[in-house]
């Protein structure tokens, strides 16, 4: 009895975290998260803007997450239990922490503050579903 207690008192955080409890998901993802909503939080922004074609092309979605209760997109914090998802991947507290997941659900990188955009797509790149992502279309990116 206890355990089936212990099981139900754990789903709602499976069903509330960010989509971690998918085998399989249709994008990577690349989370950002920031104590504040801070400068480095409107750099991220930024540069996400800049790489945005490349972001699309590797089918990546950027999320914001912060501990003050911004988050990017904005709908995000209704839909998911944004501390769970802090929790799951181990987030410190106070820290700036940007992960790549992905679209197996699995972390593939892990930083700070600033984003080495090359590394990402470079990570991204030599992963094996995206090696046949690239086999079957073309760069729409390149000048």
């Amino acid at each position: 009895m206890k355990l089936w207690a212990l099981c139900l008192s754990a789903l709602p955080l499976l069903a509330f975290a960010y989509p971690l409890n998918s085998n399989a998901w249709s994008h990577r993802s690349v989370l950002f998260f920031a104590p504040t909503e801070d400068d480095y939080v409107r750099q991220f922004l930024l540069e996400t803007l800049m790489h945005e074609c490349e972001l699309d092309e590797r089918d990546v979605v950027t999320i914001i997450i912060t501990e003050d209760g911004f988050s990017y997109p904005a709908w995000l914090k209704h839909e998911f239990n944004l501390q769970d998802v802090s929790m799951i991947y181990r987030v410190p507290t106070g820290s700036h922490t940007t992960l790549l997941v992905g679209k197996d659900g699995e972390e593939k990188l892990r930083w700070g503050k600033t984003t080495d955009w090359m590394q990402v797509k470079k990570t991204i790149d030599a992963m094996p579903m995206r090696q046949q992502e690239m086999q079957r279309r073309v760069s729409r990116c390149q000048i």
